[in-house]
C-alpha cells in the first residue's frame, strides 16, 4: 500500500534544503494526495534562521502554492511547536508538538544535535548516566503530552536518535522503558496520535524509525493511533522508509494508520 501523504517536512524557511515548491513538485511526482508543512516555530534558542516575519512569509508562500497546485495536491500549513517555549500559533492549521530541548540546570540541552554534544550534556548534567538523561527527557515528554493540544506528537523517543544498536543505553532496560512507556501512555490517554518518524533514517543515524517496536506494541494495546511521517528536510526524503514503517506497524498489530488531509485525519488500511 502507498501512504501518499506526509505531514512533517521542513523547507528553506527553517532548516530544510528545498523550497516549498520543490517539495510540492516532488510530492506530486510521488502521487501524494496531501503534504503538510511544519516549520520550526521561532523560539529564543532554536538555531535556525526562523523569525516571526519569516514565519509570515512562509504562510503566505504556502497559501500561494496551494492555489497554484489546487486540484493536484492538498497543501496543509502547519508548524512544529517546541514544548519549552509557549507563544501564539493560532495562524496555523495544525501543530506537531515536539521536544528538541531538555531543560536542565537552567540550560536548554539540544537532544538531537550530535552524538558529541549529547555525550557532553550527559556527562555535565547527569554524571554520565544515560538512563538518568533518558528519564529526564521522557518525564518532560510526558508533561508535553499531558498538556498538548496538537494534531499529533512528533518523534516521541527522539532521545534514541544516536542509540542505534543500543550504543549508549539498552532500550529494553526498565530504566529506559519505564519512563518511555509513561510518556506513550500519557499521549494515548489524551487521544493524541503518535508519529512514526523516519527522519533519523534519512540522516544515516538509524536503520529503524521512531518509536521502537516495544513502544509501538504498547500504543496498539491501548488502541492508540499512529501517523507515518518522514520529517523530511529535503525533497528526496519525502517518503523515505515508509514501506519499512508499514511493515513494522503491521508486525506490531496495527491494521491502519492515520493520514492528514485538509478535512482532518483519515484512516489508511495496511492491507497488502
Amino acid at each position: 500500500m502507498k501512504l501518499r501523504s506526509n505531514a512533517h517536512c521542513h523547507t528553506v524557511y527553517c532548516d530544510g534544503k528545498n523550497t516549498p515548491e520543490e517539495m510540492i513538485l516532488a510530492a506530486i511526482e510521488r502521487d501524494f494526495v496531501s503534504l503538510g508543512f511544519s516549520i520550526h516555530g521561532w523560539t529564543p534558542y532554536e538555531p535556525t534562521p526562523v523569525t516571526l516575519e519569516r514565519e509570515a512569509d512562509y504562510r503566505a508562500e504556502l497559501r500561494r502554492l496551494r492555489e497554484k497546485y489546487r486540484g493536484q495536491i492538498e497543501i496543509l500549513i502547519g508548524a512544529e511547536r517546541e514544548f519549552l517555549y509557549e507563544r501564539d500559533y493560532s495562524a496555523y492549521e495544525y501543530l506537531i508538538d515536539s521536544a528538541h530541548f531538555l531543560l536542565r540546570d537552567g540550560e536548554c540541552l539540544y537532544i538531537d544535535w550530535s552524538q558529541e554534544r549529547t555525550a557532553d550534556n550527559v556527562e555535565r548534567h547527569f554524571g554520565g548516566d544515560y538512563y538518568a538523561y533518558c528519564r529526564a527527557y521522557f518525564e518532560q515528554e510526558a508533561e508535553l503530552c499531558a498538556k498538548s493540544s496538537a494534531a499529533f506528537i512528533g518523534h516521541i523517543d527522539l532521545v534514541s536518535k544516536f542509540n542505534e544498536g543500543n550504543k549508549y543505553f539498552d532500550e529494553s532496560d526498565p530504566r529506559y522503558l519505564g519512563p518511555a512507556l509513561e510518556a506513550v501512555e500519557t499521549a494515548v490517554r489524551r487521544g493524541l496520535p503518535i508519529e512514526m518518524n523516519t527522519g533519523a533514517i534519512s540522516r544515516g543515524y538509524r536503520t529503524t524509525p521512531y518509536p521502537n517496536p516495544t513502544l509501538l506494541k504498547r500504543i496498539r494495546e491501548l488502541n492508540g493511533e499512529i501517523i507515518i511521517n518522514s520529517d523530511a528536510h529535503a525533497a528526496k526524503h519525502l517518503d523515505v522508509g515508509f514501506d519499512l514503517c508499514v511493515e513494522l506497524a503491521r508486525a506490531c498489530g496495527f491494521d491502519h494508520v492515520l493520514r492528514l488531509r485538509a478535512s482532518g485525519f483519515e484512516e489508511v488500511g495496511l492491507e497488502d
